[in-house]
């Protein structure tokens, strides 16, 4: 007869990570048998729906993948290593959790009418958010958000500003709450490898607006939100979050960039909840800077790489057009049955056939599957990996109060000499290293010292060592 522990937990292999665990769904036999709560769902049942398997046809670097030939990643396997990650910190922040939950029930704070969590349930609940932070993603990730969801106002929220636009993080929350909530609110435990750690306590499920509010962003403030959640909330959303801890290691390896350490479990263990929120004792302050350093160097050495960069343009001209052509011009929020079928594989199929003339007319019409002869063009200059843009001038600039726009732009075009009869584009990328905390203004985190005291300090006094922002700025000369 088997194990219990072996029949409830499968164990995926992981090059990041080592191994993952994801919970089985287990019958009711089973579930007697190792002494767990009948459930009616486990995390399988989530990763085998259509949205989570989705993202395997969704890239996790939309165009840098023609740049770097082993970065053929995706969204799924990143999903899977942001839960595990989720599911790390969940285990390591409880016991201060618990701790600052009963300081403040017993002095009949705003926490006092919410019941303390099992732990099980806390690490459940940051899992389930990790694996699905991202499943509201498009073709091309971001670049879908940038070129096609900006164009939908985002649902109404009192704590946002009314002017903000669709982003994957919506669809994300609204995948959450209508086609998954059912599957979320069967899930009975955590993987633990003390069956009796790994069940919730009676009553308790994980409630799919937590997960939702979890994942939105920019994150959303809710009142409503049982305390503990809005705590756990920076995991997603601030200094250093579940996702980059994954995805900054997972991009490196696959790129095959070596991009320097990144020391994940010395941050989780000098991390605790504090009664002012997630704080991090001063002694792990040199992983905190050893991570945000290698980020960045990511972002200088594959994110703004020049051919990147250059296919980037291309795709700017193809692609809301492209999109529209395979999905018509509704708000991606309100057909959710179509946005399942609409992937990078279904997107490279039909960009593939254009390229060879196929699918082409003058004049299409969003929806009837055609683009113009312009785009099948660049299309096919895209799919051969042969930009119709190369680099002609370029300056990078670091800078801790910031780079005016104006004054790259102006040095670049200074630099290109007679410019007469070319076709020019100028492109400015920038990446900030300073992380944000949604909690504290910006640019602060919670830093303990080492005599107990607390202290909201500004980041740019605590990383001198760090440029605080990076600016490529590069001008591209049209050649095909």
């Amino acid at each position: 007869m088997a194990h219990p522990r072996f029949e409830a937990v499968n164990l995926i292999s992981d090059p990041i990570h080592g191994y993952i665990e994801l919970t089985k769904r287990l019958t009711p036999e089973q579930s007697a048998r190792a002494r767990l709560p009948v459930e009616s769902a486990a995390e399988e049942d989530l990763l085998d729906t259509q949205w989570l398997q989705r993202l395997r046809r969704i890239s996790q670097l939309q165009a840098a993948r023609w740049v770097f030939p082993t970065a053929e990643h995706s969204r799924f396997v990143h999903g899977l290593g942001v839960m595990h990650e989720a599911g790390l910190w969940g285990r390591a922040l409880y016991p201060s959790l618990r701790e600052a939950l009963a300081a403040d029930t017993l002095a009949e704070g705003e926490a006092s009418e919410h019941a303390i969590p099992s732990e099980a349930l806390v690490v459940e609940t940051l899992r389930v958010a990790g694996l699905l932070h991202d499943v509201g993603h498009g073709p091309f990730a971001h670049f879908f958000d940038e070129h096609v969801l900006v164009r939908y106002p985002a649902p109404a929220h009192p704590s946002r500003d009314p002017a903000k636009r669709l982003s994957h993080e919506d669809l994300s929350q609204a995948i959450v709450e209508r086609e998954l909530a059912e599957l979320i609110g069967g899930l009975r435990r955590a993987p633990a490898d003390d069956l009796e750690r790994a069940a919730f306590a009676d009553g308790e499920a994980v409630a799919p607006r937590w997960v939702s509010f979890l994942v939105s962003k920019p994150p959303i403030a809710d009142r409503a939100m049982p305390l503990w959640v809005r705590r756990l909330q920076p995991l997603f959303s601030g200094v250093f979050t579940v996702d980059n801890l994954d995805y900054v290691r997972r991009d490196a390896f696959m790129t095959g960039v070596a991009s320097g350490p990144v020391d994940a479990e010395r941050l989780r263990r000098y991390s605790f909840m504090s009664e002012r929120g997630l704080a991090l004792h001063e002694a792990g302050l040199g992983a905190l800077e050893m991570f945000l350093t290698a980020r960045l160097f990511l972002y200088n050495t594959i994110y703004f790489h020049r051919t990147v960069r250059a296919i980037d343009l291309d795709l700017e001209e193809v692609f809301a057009t492209s999109i529209g052509a395979l999905f018509g011009t509704g708000d991606p929020l309100e057909q959710l049955p179509a946005y399942a079928d609409l992937d990078e594989y279904a997107l490279l199929h039909q960009a593939a056939r254009w390229a060879r003339g196929e699918e082409v007319a003058e004049s299409p019409v969003p929806g009837d599957g055609r683009v113009t002869p312009r785009l099948a063009q660049l299309w096919r200059g895209i799919l051969l990996r042969r930009p119709s843009w190369r680099v002609v001038r370029e300056v990078r600039r670091d800078s801790r109060g910031g780079v005016p726009r104006e004054a790259i732009e102006a040095e670049l075009l200074a630099g290109l000499g007679e410019s007469a009869g070319r076709e020019i584009r100028l492109d400015l990328a920038e990446a900030d290293a300073r992380p944000q905390n949604p909690t504290l203004p910006a640019g602060q985190l919670i830093i303990a010292r080492r005599d107990g005291s607390l202290d909201a300090a500004p980041l740019g006094q605590l990383l001198e060592r760090l440029p605080a922002v990076v600016v490529v700025g590069r001008a591209y000369e049209r050649v095909g």
